[in-house]
């Protein structure tokens, strides 16, 4: 009984995918009150996932196992910080309004990466 409980609530719960990726997007959902930060928040998450992931194909086979999350989390967190600085030098206003979240987008990729 137990072990049919588990195999019809693990995928609900524990083991769904779609949870992960939305817990994964959270950060970048608490900003979306405006139509312009929701837009702007949404490029760059995207363009920060799709850079990273593409570096990290290209740097998967000269990478050894025991750094890749080093080198990962480096990655990501240089491009957030390019990121920010575009935004600081031609969206100013929009950066202020999302300030700290800016930087929250190194986790969504990082939860989005890992799911």
């Amino acid at each position: 009984m137990a072990k049919t409980k588990e195999i019809i609530l693990d995928p609900l719960s524990d083991n769904n995918p779609i949870t992960i990726q939305i817990l994964g997007i959270c950060s970048a959902l608490a900003v979306t009150v405006k139509m312009e930060t929701a837009a702007v928040m949404a490029i760059a998450l995207t363009v920060v996932l799709t850079l990273s992931n593409v570096a990290m194909s290209l740097l998967r086979t000269v990478t050894p196992g025991r750094i890749r999350m080093i080198v990962e989390m480096s990655v990501i967190a240089s491009l957030v910080i390019v990121a920010d600085q575009f935004l600081r030098a031609y969206l100013f206003d929009i950066s202020r309004q999302l300030s700290v979240f800016v930087g929250l987008i190194i986790t969504n990729c990082i939860v989005m990466g890992r799911a």
